[in-house]
């Protein structure tokens, strides 16, 4: 047994607790967390995972802005989160829910991100977290491995954190034998405290379950479509395996010497009766029978598609994608079905998001890390999948015409990396200048586009 296996034996015994979720509902969490991880064979809730959370955070940013050091201390812990979303957005689809973990050792806070498989739910208020417990950590120390587990309950307004450390037996250890934990607290207490400090993202499919506190995977309910497509794949490798051509030849062509065919014993030659394969009296005869990979690739597109059509997403996830026009009308329309389950997620992530920085706010005043000051986090949304990047440009020209944005939005969604105050400064930069900023917004529209800019001429020097 592991250590997910027999983890709500092991918490009950470390922290002396009861979780909510029961040994069948661990061993469910524990089998679809391994069934994401599993890295061999076809992995369907892998791929469908990993091609939703690209799609829905590629060309996305998020800002926390305030002017002051608290939002510059959550910046600094959220941006690098960020960069590496890609990866816990797609352990939330392909797990049902990823837990965003902050903690502080020596003095700064990190955050450890862990599938929902990795927590056990001790206790609840309607649809609040109020106690939970967590594999939050596992390390190897001198080829031994470890796992640290963290316990929240928040009582009232108070909030006690706890920390133990087991090896992989489940046998507890104490925290100072792995450097990396030495400095984090076996306990510590909280007051003013309204929630736990954690985020639970959870992928948007129904768990059908009445009480829906855990989130439930991308492909939840498709294990017999998957089955299909796997034996398919079985079927179509046995189908090339056994197609070995045959040369049948006449016995009387093969010269035998002390007892010993004089051809290559490679399964490719085969004696036959004097009359022949078909007895039609040939000396020799090709058997090569075509490969039936029409009908079975003919299959496997259609389990395709019936799975794409069971997790609620349009073409193009294991398809090719449906041909459409270039508007952005006909795009959204043949995207709709997976840009609702990819908008579905967004929002659930804004929402862990402002979650995880009120998390950090508790930790931040708990601490005494950086004084209190306003903030206010905000996503910037890419929404390439439904738009045409040409109507948008328009439209962004437009608008600057008519005075209804400034020209540095033009120059942002260009430059998708720049901040509307590097956007502005630049803009002021062109226009000081000779180039014209409608010239030099052209000029960016072509790199932009990888096409050779076109030549400008430049504008006659003013007259003194």
């Amino acid at each position: 047994m592991n250590f997910l296996e027999n983890i709500r034996t092991v918490i009950m015994q470390l922290f002396g607790i009861d979780p909510v979720t029961t040994q069948t509902e661990a061993n469910i969490l524990t089998q679809q967390g391994a069934r994401y991880r599993d890295p061999t064979g076809y992995n369907m809730t892998a791929i469908f995972a990993g091609k939703l959370s690209t799609l829905t955070v590629t060309e996305s940013t998020i800002e926390v802005t305030g002017g002051n050091a608290r939002a510059e201390l959550l910046s600094s812990i959220v941006q690098p989160l960020w960069r590496s979303s890609r990866k816990w957005v797609s352990t939330a689809f392909g797990t049902g829910g990823v837990i965003l973990l902050p903690y502080v050792t020596g003095g700064k806070i990190f955050i450890d991100t862990v599938p929902q498989s990795s927590m056990l739910i001790n206790r609840v208020n309607g649809d609040e977290l109020r106690a939970v417990s967590i594999i939050a950590d596992t390390t190897v120390v001198d080829d031994k491995r470890y796992f640290r587990y963290t316990d929240y309950s928040l009582d009232g307004t108070t909030l006690i954190i706890r920390q133990r450390a087991t090896n992989a037996a489940g046998s507890p250890v104490r925290m100072s034998t792995i450097p990396a934990w030495a400095e984090i607290p076996d306990e510590f207490a909280i007051s003013g405290a309204d929630r736990l400090p954690l985020a639970f993202l959870k992928c948007p499919v129904d768990s059908r379950h009445t009480k829906d506190y855990y989130g439930a995977p991308i492909t939840f309910g498709c294990d017999d479509k998957i089955a299909e497509i796997t034996e398919c794949f079985e079927d179509i490798r046995r189908e090339y395996k056994l197609k070995k051509p045959i040369v049948g030849m006449d016995s009387t062509l093969f010269d035998v010497k002390n007892g010993r065919r004089n051809l290559p014993v490679t399964g490719l030659f085969m004696p036959t009766m004097p009359r022949g394969l078909d007895n039609s009296g040939k000396l020799w005869e090709v058997y090569d029978p075509d490969i039936r990979e029409s009908a079975y690739y003919s299959r496997l597109q259609h389990l395709y598609e019936e799975l794409e059509k069971q997790v609620g997403t349009s073409r193009g996830i294991l398809t090719e994608p449906s041909s459409h026009g270039a508007t952005a009308t006909e795009i959204k329309a043949a995207n709709y079905d997976t840009y609702a389950i990819i908008d579905t997620m967004r929002t659930a992530i804004a929402g862990a998001m402002d979650d995880l920085v009120d998390a950090l706010d508790i930790l931040i005043n708990a601490y005494n890390l950086a004084p209190m000051g306003e903030h206010e986090i905000s996503i910037d949304w890419s929404y390439s999948m439904i738009e045409s990047s040409q109507e948008s440009f328009n439209q962004l020209i437009s608008g600057v015409g008519v005075g209804a944005i400034e020209p540095a939005e033009v120059r942002m969604f260009i430059y998708a990396d720049e901040t509307i105050d590097e956007a502005r400064a630049a803009c002021a930069q062109i226009a000081s200048g000779k180039t014209s900023l409608a010239d030099q917004l052209l000029r960016d529209a072509m790199i932009r586009d990888s096409r050779e800019p076109v030549t400008l001429e430049e504008p006659e020097p003013a007259e003194e």
